[in-house]
């Protein structure tokens, strides 16, 4: 979705701590015991400075615990995410490339027919067609060869028997949201204007099936691609669209977002969630929505703020709960928002940086950049 810059200092790169599980109380979020301290603007929460606090003190208060986080794989907040780690639960690394080729960026797609996650790359330092796919049973990681190749290629959703790729375009190829056949690989593009104008850079997309018993595409359309330069000049604003996947109908239906980034559903599709991300304006809110009985979306609310970074990438599990790739990891709230464990992502990147990833059963593939990681939970949730 959005590239991120993100500055982490006193972080280690070079290792990377297994199975090491920190539980703090939730309500350190809110108050530190420590006579003084301090966090840079440029750090997650772990690497808050904190001073009056004895690293060896038997007594072990939540600043140490926080502190010993800085080299942990996972912070708990509550027993619901402690329940999800077990000794077996460590992050693999499958594959890795040079750090200039951010190969695992985006996507994060299940593909049942070939049991296999799709993901894309990076359209920075240079534009590009990869988009690729990790086999859950071999870890085997293809470059799949897509007949006619989708441009700058970012969000991608599985959907009745196809992919669909969201393709930020280029100066002179318009931005579009591709199907894929995922058995011969052949594209076709879906939608690629609103009444003439250019979409901006498609970003993420998603379908409902129960909403007034239509199924319907929605995707975010920022103008992500013109401010980072390989696209040209916006011809709307950024905006929220929905899609009627039988009368070809195209409706713009959010439109007061400073970037919308990722999207998703709840199980029931009666909540929306919509990232709105942006870097220059400390934008890191994901918002929820109520649907009417049409499928417009209503009653905005905040539904989290992220302490560090942007929320990238939404999934949401089988219980509703709500993982958001952010600056410091994988964030997994309850549906009411309530923060209940992060999947750290200091080590498994060069930037520390997450922007997307992928649930199936008890499996998350971890998208970092040049870093392509497998994640087994101890248990199901999706």
């Amino acid at each position: 979705m959005l590239f991120q810059l993100l500055i982490i200092i006193c972080i280690s790169t070079n290792t990377y701590a297994s199975n090491k599980l920190v539980t703090l109380p939730l309500s350190i979020t809110s108050l530190f015991q420590a006579t003084y301290f301090y966090r840079n603007t440029t750090v997650p929460f772990s690497f808050t400075n904190c001073t009056g606090v004895n690293d060896a003190d038997n007594s072990d208060p939540a600043e140490n615990k926080l502190l010993k986080s800085r080299n942990a794989s996972f912070i708990s907040y509550s027993t619901e995410f402690k329940s999800l780690i077990d000794s077996n639960t460590t992050p693999k690394l499958i594959e890795q490339q040079p750090v200039s080729i951010p190969f695992a960026h985006e996507g994060g797609a299940y593909v049942p027919e070939t049991n296999e996650v799709w993901f894309s790359a990076n359209q920075l330092p240079q534009q590009n067609t990869n988009v690729s796919s990790i086999n859950l049973t071999t870890n085997e990681v293809t470059l799949l060869n897509i007949n006619n190749p989708i441009n700058t290629p970012n969000g991608i959703k599985y959907f009745n028997s196809l992919v669909y790729v969201c393709s930020q375009g280029t100066k002179t190829i318009p931005a579009a949201i591709y199907a894929v056949n995922p058995t011969t690989l052949v594209s076709k593009v879906i939608v690629n204007s609103w009444f003439g104008y250019r979409l901006n850079s498609p970003n993420d997309v998603t379908f409902s099936t129960k909403i007034s018993g239509k199924t319907f595409m929605w995707f975010t359309d920022p103008q992500v691609a013109y401010q980072q330069g390989f696209a040209g000049v916006p011809e709307y604003q950024n905006t929220v669209f929905r899609y009627d996947m039988l009368t070809g109908e195209l409706r713009p239906v959010i439109t007061d977002l400073i970037t919308p980034n990722g999207i998703a559903f709840n199980q029931e599709e009666t909540v929306l969630y919509v990232s709105d991300t942006t870097p220059t304006s400390d934008i890191a809110i994901v918002y929820a929505y109520d649907l009417t009985k049409d499928g417009l979306p209503m009653n905005r609310r905040i539904f989290s703020v992220s302490s560090y970074g942007i929320p990238d990438g939404i999934k949401v599990d089988k219980y509703d709960r709500v993982w958001t790739a952010e600056g410091d990891g994988i964030n997994v709230r309850n549906s009411y928002g309530t923060l209940l464990g992060v999947i750290l992502g200091y080590n498994l990147s060069s930037n520390g940086l997450i922007s997307n990833f992928e649930l199936k059963d008890n499996t998350v593939i971890i998208l970092a950049q040049e870093k392509l990681w497998r994640l087994d939970l101890a248990q199901n949730v999706l």
